[in-house]
């Protein structure tokens, strides 16, 4: 599912692939190495996965609608409960791509998974934050407070940045290590007196009556997320890289053709009415071929490139999580954009 904060992710590298259940609305496909024929066509099978999260949602759309078989593929989609079990998956080699928050992708890159970064999928505008009980009025009104959040998430790192702005650490709070939907559940449940939480559940604490006291809207372009290919994708598969991120694009532009049906769909799939789910997309905005294009290059900006080497990196190795020396531009694999950007 942050920008002048600097967010980052520790995911343990777990070597079992989670009990997961495809959420597409079909069975999955079988496993297939390689390819399948279908009819005269033959389709590259490949595993995706994913987490709740909006425009994750547009990959279902590109599978509903058949936009992942007009371009080639066998998708078969896997929607995990976190962003943790997801890379664990796809770190030990379950899955041929996934969904993360790019500064989810410095930790396991750094102890030697496979990741590729090959596209930037949208950046967050007011779909996550901090969402406090409304007698909560600022950042400092929650010391000795209990704050929900997934602890080495995307989240658990905006969290730590913003106390830090506030002259605050994690130790003059209580930070309670939930999934990020139970940690959006035990806010409405007031369980907690605050949370740190993504879409949907941000909208769902908002609707319930929370103060928000920070969110991605404070500083678009913070939270960025991306989707990430395996080693084997990028090397011997490389038309299958490109042609699930121009279903993507295909899918991005069916939504925004049919709106309703789209909204409607792809609300379905997070317990979001369509007019929900819209307001939710509003809070994000989708990056073209260009766009990302743009995110990749070198730059001293605040662009993909800068974010991930000059704050992300400092900060992972601030926490001792990954060695100073490391340097993870090598992840970055914009070859594939390139060539989709030209058209």
């Amino acid at each position: 599912m942050k920008k002048a904060k600097i967010l980052s992710t520790v995911l343990a590298v777990a070597m079992l692939l989670p009990t997961v259940a495809c959420k597409n609305g079909s069975s999955p496909s079988p496993s297939i190495s390689g390819s399948q024929s279908s009819g005269t066509t033959s389709l590259t099978h490949v595993t995706l996965g994913t987490v709740a999260w909006p425009t994750n949602e547009l990959f279902y759309l590109a599978q509903e609608k058949g936009i992942f078989k007009k371009n080639g593929l066998d998708v078969t989609i896997q929607e995990f409960s976190s962003t943790t079990d997801s890379s664990n998956a796809f770190v030990s080699g379950k899955l041929d791509f996934c969904t993360y928050a790019s500064s989810e992708t410095i930790a396991p890159y750094s102890n030697g998974g496979g990741l590729n970064v090959v596209l930037v999928t949208d950046k967050s505008n007011g779909c996550e934050g901090l969402i406090a009980k409304p007698s909560i009025k600022t950042i400092k009104d929650l010391k000795g407070k209990t704050i929900a959040t997934q602890l080495y998430s995307v989240d658990h790192m905006f969290l730590l940045t913003l106390l830090d702005q506030a002259g605050m650490t994690a130790k003059d709070v209580h930070i309670t290590d939930m999934t990020i939907e139970n940690s959006g559940n035990a806010f409405v449940a007031g369980k907690c007196d605050a949370a740190c939480i993504w879409d949907p559940y941000f909208s769902k604490a908002k609707a319930a009556g929370g103060t928000v006291l920070y969110s991605s809207a404070n500083n678009p372009d913070l939270i960025t997320d991306v989707l990430v290919a395996s080693n084997n994708m990028v090397s011997t598969k490389g038309n299958a890289v490109k042609s699930i991120m121009k279903s993507y694009f295909e899918a991005t532009a069916y939504w925004k053709a049919h709106p309703d049906e789209a909204n409607q769909f792809m609300g379905k799939k997070i317990d979001a009415s369509a007019a929900d789910f819209a307001a939710e997309m509003k809070g994000l905005y989708i990056p073209t071929e260009q766009d990302v294009v743009t995110e990749f290059t070198k730059a001293d900006s605040y662009k993909y490139w800068a974010y991930t080497q000059n704050k992300v990196e400092k900060f992972m190795s601030d926490l001792g999580v990954i060695k100073s020396t490391t340097d993870c531009s090598g992840m970055i694999k914009d070859s594939f954009i390139k060539e989709l950007a030209k058209g």
